[in-house]
């Protein structure tokens, strides 16, 4: 096996990723967007992801005790794996059997994810032993995922939030079409500095065969990454329209809410109404203190943006418009 080692630029912050599992690593640069960290010495994030025997897991990554287990359940990939969550301290595990095993240690901003098998399709891994281990890593050092989407109107980044269903890549994707980039269509990381700041890490997005035929007919619109089982994995910073971008500042979160009219309506809304689009979801399996800080820091944030709610039509161009002008009023 290889050895691989990149340095990036998170979010001002330098992140090491190194290791030599292959089918993770070989194309890390293509599944993420940052751009190369000029800080080549003690980077603030690590992640390892290397390959191991079975048999040699247990030594390289012990689990704690059964005392500790906070979650276990089946983790639909291209196959069911078994996974079980554990948390004691600063440190947490995430052990998915037959795959491999993810050790998180938020005081050091450190992650190690080894591998025992190519069970699992290396998107899948990506997602479940880079992402998540990453999402991770950021929340110790102030940067907060959201499920949501973002869109640059103007310069402006705009985000929608709402339960599953209510049109969170829809929205983006609409906007997107009518020249706006976006930065995510599912998850999204907001920080503050001098406001507050939304970003993504990847310009890979996950859409079916009818989001693709509606919002994806140009053949160079975009470059397929992957397919897995009728979902196509593109990557938008191919394109050579600006169809992403990194990051921009936040100025508005929008609560989707389909009523399945013809016109979108945008009215005001009062922050506390947008709580249920935002937890459980983005409250997921995390050190007690860093779910706390992650609580506070949206509640807060809610109370220094600018909030809506949108009553989603479906006329697409018609949305869009209406997003302009919420736009220019921010």
């Amino acid at each position: 096996m290889s050895d691989y080692s990149y340095i990036f630029d998170a979010f001002g912050k330098s992140l090491k990723i190194f290791g030599d599992w292959d089918p993770c690593l070989k194309d890390i640069c293509s599944w993420y967007a940052m751009p190369p960290s000029q800080k080549s010495d003690q980077p603030e994030f690590s992640l390892e992801i290397s390959g191991v025997k079975s048999e040699e897991m247990e030594r390289l990554i012990p689990l704690p005790g059964a005392e500790y287990k906070i979650r276990s359940g089946i983790m639909a990939a291209n196959q069911n794996f078994d996974f079980t969550s554990y948390i004691n301290g600063s440190r947490q595990w995430v052990d998915y059997a037959g795959a491999g095993r993810i050790m998180i240690d938020y005081g050091k901003g450190s992650a190690v994810s080894l591998m025992c098998s190519k069970a699992m399709l290396p998107t899948y891994q990506k997602y479940l032993f880079a992402d998540y281990a990453l999402d991770k890593l950021f929340t110790s050092k102030g940067i907060f995922s959201m499920h949501a989407s973002c869109a640059s109107v103007g310069g402006k980044g705009i985000a929608f939030t709402g339960n599953s269903g209510a049109g969170k890549s829809t929205s983006a994707f609409a906007l997107m079409q009518k020249g706006m980039p976006i930065l995510t269509d599912e998850k999204l990381f907001i920080f503050k500095n001098a406001g507050y700041t939304a970003g993504s890490v990847s310009d890979i997005i996950k859409v079916r065969y009818d989001v693709l035929s509606k919002f994806f007919t140009a053949k160079k619109e975009c470059q397929e990454y992957d397919v897995i089982a009728g979902e196509h994995y593109l990557k938008l910073g191919c394109s050579k329209k600006s169809s992403w971008q990194n990051r921009v500042p936040l100025k508005a979160l929008c609560l989707l809410e389909q009523t399945g009219e013809l016109k979108t309506e945008i009215k005001n809304v009062n922050p506390t109404k947008l709580v249920g689009g935002l937890f459980p979801v983005t409250i997921t399996g995390a050190s007690l203190q860093y779910k706390e800080a992650k609580f506070g820091f949206i509640t807060e944030m809610l109370e220094n943006i600018e909030c809506r709610l949108v009553k989603f039509g479906t006329d697409m161009e018609a949305f869009a418009v209406k997003i302009q002008e919420l736009a220019e009023t921010l």
